[in-house]
């Protein structure tokens, strides 16, 4: 049966909106990355959205956590998930790094985790910029390692998400514009992944299904630090419309070498 559209208008329902799309990405995760990978490395962990869903499936899995926390939600991101940890009970579970993560990642030994992921993390940084993180990811994992990454389609199915990538990417909405993409293009990571000599690569698509209208379009765009002349220019069609979550899209892929556990 087709999953059923959730469309919100209470901003107080963000929280638990966007919590039910990460528990679905942890499904997928989890999915690829089996319960034998012990472990893991998440880079651009933010407030712990994926890590929290992602550890209940993995009860035996302990987690390396590594974000800048720099910007404007620094002090939130970071009391975040920190409370987050200690209400799931996993502070001996996973530890937090505060660095820039191509500095943590020269600082790690060759085929020392058994994955490497981000959720959301590549669009923060540029193309060039991928490849050498690919290929980090690629040194520090064993053999049998996997590498898993999530995030949103830059390419729009209708109007609505269209109007959230151009919110959320064009300078001329967002005070934060990325640096080269509202993401990148899923053919590009299949093809990063198999350069770096990764092997089992996979790419797995499914949509959102969630629809922000008018109070909640007019808060997500707030704390995503777009610019209030988008909300006032777009108003009528976000009141009725709103703004939809792009189809998110996971790519992941195993570095060739004895799998963990045989």
């Amino acid at each position: 049966m087709p999953m059923k559209t959730e469309v919100v208008t209470d901003p107080r329902e963000l929280t638990a909106a966007w919590a039910r799309q990460y528990e679905r990405v942890a499904e997928v995760f989890s999915s690829l990355l089996a319960t034998k990978r012990r472990k893991i490395a998440e880079i651009g962990c933010g407030n712990g959205q994926l890590t929290i869903p992602l550890a209940r499936r993995a009860p035996t899995t302990h987690f390396t956590l590594v974000d800048r926390f720099v910007g404007t939600n620094y002090y939130t991101n970071h009391r975040i998930l920190v409370g987050k940890l200690r209400r799931e009970g996993l502070t001996r579970r996973a530890v937090i790094v505060v660095s820039d993560y191509m500095e943590w990642l020269s600082t790690q030994n060759c085929d020392s985790y058994d994955a490497v992921i981000s959720s959301e993390f590549i669009p923060e940084i540029d193309s060039e910029e991928t490849q050498q993180f690919i290929q980090e990811c690629y040194r520090i994992m064993k053999g049998g390692g996997v590498t898993v990454h999530s995030f949103l389609s830059p390419i729009a199915r209708n109007r609505r998400q269209k109007l959230l990538i151009t919110a959320d990417s064009n300078p001329l909405w967002t005070h934060t514009p990325p640096k080269e993409w509202f993401s990148p293009p899923s053919d590009f990571m299949v093809k990063e992944l198999g350069k770096s000599g990764l092997q089992a690569i996979h790419k797995a698509t499914f949509r959102s299904h969630l629809v922000m209208k008018a109070d909640a379009a007019k808060n997500w765009l707030k704390s995503g630090e777009m610019k209030a002349c988008f909300y006032n220019k777009h108003k009528r069609e976000l009141d009725r419309g709103g703004l939809e979550v792009p189809d998110w899209i996971i790519v992941s892929g195993t570095k060739p070498g004895l799998a963990y556990g045989r």
